[in-house]
């Protein structure tokens, strides 16, 4: 069955989409980040929780946005997708990523941390 799904080893994720087809959503969730892989199927890259589902420019303006199209091997092949928990608490959007972390074999992106110097 999995073997039918545009994912792989993710039923989270059902249909991804271009930063030029995306929308936002007044939802929270958790927002995908996929690879279109040469067979036509798509592997998670990266995965987070959010309070609501960013829009497109969010997305390109994001800090992870250059290392997410490295490992998709170029924006053409890079894709997002949602999976809307809207009465989900932010622990429960946490196991999620947990989840699709262990399942699709990805690490957890992370943002640039930056020391406050005095």
């Amino acid at each position: 069955m999995l073997d039918m799904l545009p994912v792989r080893n993710c039923m989270h994720f059902m249909a991804p989409s271009t930063l030029d087809m995306w929308s936002a959503a007044d939802v929270p969730g958790v927002v995908g980040v996929l690879r279109r892989d040469s067979d036509g199927q798509y592997t998670v890259i990266d995965a987070f929780s959010v309070d609501r589902i960013p829009d497109a420019d969010a997305l390109l303006h994001d800090d992870r946005i250059a290392m997410w199209i490295e490992q998709a091997g170029g924006i053409d092949a890079l894709r997002f997708d949602t999976f809307m928990m809207p009465s989900a608490p932010v622990s429960r959007r946490r196991d999620v990523v947990t989840l699709l972390q262990r399942s699709c074999g990805f690490r957890p992106s992370a943002s640039p941390a930056y020391a406050h110097a005095v």
